[in-house]
């Protein structure tokens, strides 16, 4: 592994060999480790494979082999060197992972989704966000339940800047079609702080014209992004409110030296964070955003240097990695048995009828949404082309009516005698 003191293109670098499964062999005889993510393309912009790559970058320091086993590849055999997985997703179903090799859930978001998964039991241990969801995947498990919340590559998030302009306030929240709490208050806080927005689908984002969108930012781009704001808006989404599972844009923002502002104030205090301002609407948004304590923010920096990062998670992870392969030795079966093969199927099927009812619907509102443009310019054609052909009408009428009235003048005996007394007069 490369040394610490490394730039942000070797970290970005690093990142994409992980992702490519340069260092799936370990060097300490700990085995492999598989994470089930949605993909391997670390441009995607998935959460899951970030958060799966931050400790995988600090397993590997210690000995793990790591990589990534993206969603097209769960329905087909897992390598042979793997000796345990760690899935990312509440949708992946570990039919086809043998029975020698560990299981273990992470357990990030979605919690009650993961509660009433069928299968598991199957994991040999979960990690929850926080202690709400471990409470609420305790009861539905016996395997044991530890919190190991989501952290921050503190490599990567170093709070170096890289000669951008400052910002006063920041956020990077993605926009997927719905309304979402910390939106309405964005806007007001526009209404006296300068907001650059930076996030996906800007095109469909319609807010204030006060706010600078920039569009979608890489993940790599995000280090300088944080560091160059004085405050970060973080906005969680009602399912991890309900269970205090904080964004990874807590840890990052305030890794990189920016006072970070939340809609949730559940679970602060259990991560050291209870000093993070919070809001739940507008004027709580400006109010929260201009109480910035320089030393209150070097204090949380402080607090996630030393127990958010992902080195401290991987300290955390390898006990129970090592204690699910330690499990699952000399096990024999190439899988979980008949239920879960099919279930690994009827996912896979579910998931690309899904997709397949996606890009339909896409392709559907975008028919529909060229349509209604469509509708919309012809109306306005007919409606332009209406009302020049009333004012053509109009000017035509007004030239006729004067026509007739100059033909009624000129034929008139006052008209001609003026003409005859005009000619008189030239004459003379």
């Amino acid at each position: 592994m490369p040394d610490p003191r490394t730039t942000q293109d070797d970290q970005a670098a690093l990142y994409r060999a992980l992702a490519a499964g340069e260092h799936r062999s370990g060097g300490a005889g700990r085995g492999t480790v598989a994470f089930a993510v949605s993909t391997d393309d670390v441009e995607a912009g998935a959460g899951d494979v970030y958060v799966a790559l931050g400790l995988a970058k600090y397993l590997a320091r210690r000995g793990w082999g790591v990589l990534l086993w993206p969603t097209e590849r769960w329905e087909t055999p897992l390598p042979e060197d793997v000796t345990v997985v760690v899935s990312m997703i509440e949708s992946f179903v570990p039919g086809l992972v043998p029975q020698h090799v560990g299981l273990v859930a992470w357990v990030r978001n979605w919690t009650d989704v993961w509660a009433e998964q069928p299968w598991l039991d199957e994991y040999d241990a979960v990690w929850t966000s926080s202690t709400a969801a471990r409470d609420r995947i305790a009861e539905r498990t016996e395997r044991p339940v530890r919190v190991l919340p989501i952290g921050v590559d503190h490599e990567l998030f170093t709070g170096e800047r890289d000669g951008r302009d400052d910002v006063d306030v920041v956020t990077t929240v993605n926009f997927w079609g719905a309304e979402r709490l910390g939106t309405a208050a964005i806007d007001v806080l526009a209404e006296s702080r300068q907001v650059v927005w930076y996030g996906a689908n800007r095109e469909h984002l319609v807010r204030s014209g006060r706010i600078e969108h920039r569009g979608h930012a890489s993940f790599f781009d995000l280090p300088a992004v944080y560091a160059s704001a004085r405050v970060v808006v973080d906005d969680v989404i009602p399912p991890a409110r309900a269970y205090a599972t904080h964004n990874s844009r807590l840890f990052e923002g305030l890794a990189s030296g920016a006072l970070v502002v939340t809609n949730c104030d559940e679970g602060l205090d259990e991560l050291g964070l209870e000093g993070v301002p919070t809001y739940e609407d507008g004027p709580g948004l400006v109010a929260a955003v201009a109480d910035h304590d320089p030393a209150l923010v070097e204090r949380l920096r402080a607090v996630v240097l030393d127990r958010h990062t992902y080195a401290a998670r991987a300290e955390a992870a390898d006990e129970d990695l090592r204690r699910a392969v330690t499990a699952r030795a000399g096990r024999t079966g190439a899988d979980r048995g008949a239920f879960l093969v099919w279930a690994t199927t009827v996912r896979k099927q579910l998931r690309t009828a899904e997709h397949d009812r996606d890009v339909h619907f896409a392709g559907v509102h975008d028919i529909n949404e060229r349509l209604v443009a469509a509708v919309a310019d012809a109306q306005r054609a007919a409606a332009e082309t209406a009302e020049a052909r009333a004012a053509v009408a109009a000017l035509t009428a007004e030239r006729d009516r004067l026509a007739v009235r100059l033909d009624e003048v000129t034929r008139s005996r006052t008209y001609r005698l003026a003409e005859q007394v005009a000619r008189l007069a030239h004459r003379r």
